[in-house]
């Protein structure tokens, strides 16, 4: 009986002392901005995924002690800017890094909606900065360093990871260090955007300097960050010239960029599965692989 008892003991002080430990914290002291009617909670649609947002946060994980790298990520979930897919495309990915060594911050944010905020075509992009800020004041308290922080996108959140790369400012902290873009959304030009995406978050502003705005291809200059991009050829969701646009915009600045273009994997695949996606599962260990590379000369 002594046995067992010291035997369940050890068994408990090691699920404590390997315990992930995350924290969650809301990205603005008070209403947030452009907000003209507060919702009071989430709302979640039949699938689990997030449909509305009432309190834009970031969901941290951090490493264990011994691999903590002092770098850290910004990963925004996709959802076409109807919904977040928050777990596969975000809590799992928080997951993921955070076990190779980085502090990683899961964006939590408000989606275009003029039923309950001003401007709503810029509120997602609003929220992503100050993300990004958010991980840049603590960098002290969670001991990395603030010129290390790169931000993961999937989809519409590759829209607004792609926007902090083009409109973030250095001088207010905004920008990111460098790039992941998994099967994102870059442009809004009529002919390539995803539509669902395009209408969502522009409305009334399509055809107007917002559309041009929101091109994210358009704006890639000799200071946009490098960028690590993961695409399928059979993406019927978001089609693959997104990428390749983006990735030749960079590639004519003479800025680092990785394009890997997979015979298949669809749309939404988040960490993929081998036996349903094939080789494009193999993107997470690719994108540390090239992590390791960049930091080698930055």
């Amino acid at each position: 009986m002594k046995a067992i008892i010291v035997v369940s003991i050890l068994i408990g002080y090691s699920t404590i002392c390997f315990a992930q430990r995350t924290e969650t914290i809301r990205l603005w002291d008070r209403k947030a901005p452009f907000t003209t009617i507060q919702v009071e909670e989430d709302i979640y649609n039949e699938r689990n995924y997030v449909q509305t947002v009432a309190h834009p946060e970031v969901t941290v994980y951090f490493p264990n002690e011994n691999t903590a790298n002092g770098r850290a990520l910004l990963v925004i979930p996709g959802g076409g800017y109807a919904n977040l897919a928050f777990n596969h495309e975000g809590n799992h990915i928080g997951k993921f890094y955070s076990e190779h060594g980085y502090v990683v911050a899961v964006l939590k944010y408000r989606l275009p909606d003029p039923s309950y905020m001003d401007e709503p075509w810029i509120v997602p992009l609003t929220d992503a900065q100050q993300a990004i800020k958010v991980i840049r004041r603590n960098a002290e308290n969670w001991k990395i360093d603030p010129e290390k922080v790169g931000v993961v996108g999937f989809s519409a959140g590759g829209h607004l990871a792609s926007s902090l790369a083009v409109h973030g400012s250095k001088e207010e902290g905004t920008h990111p260090n460098f790039n992941i873009l998994i099967y994102p959304v870059i442009t809004m030009d009529d002919g390539l955007a995803h539509q669902g995406s395009r209408t969502r978050l522009l409305r009334s502003k399509l055809g107007s300097e917002w559309e041009v705005f929101h091109s994210n291809e358009k704006h890639v200059n000799a200071s946009t960050p490098p960028a690590f991009m993961v695409h399928s050829w059979d993406d019927q969701s978001v089609v693959v010239e997104n990428s390749i646009i983006y990735a030749k915009a960079l590639a004519s600045h003479g800025t680092k960029v990785e394009l890997h273009l997979f015979e298949k994997g669809g749309h939404g695949f988040g960490m993929g599965k081998a036996d349903v996606h094939g080789t494009v599962a193999q993107w997470p260990k690719l994108s540390l692989a090239w992590m390791e590379e960049f930091f080698k000369t930055n």
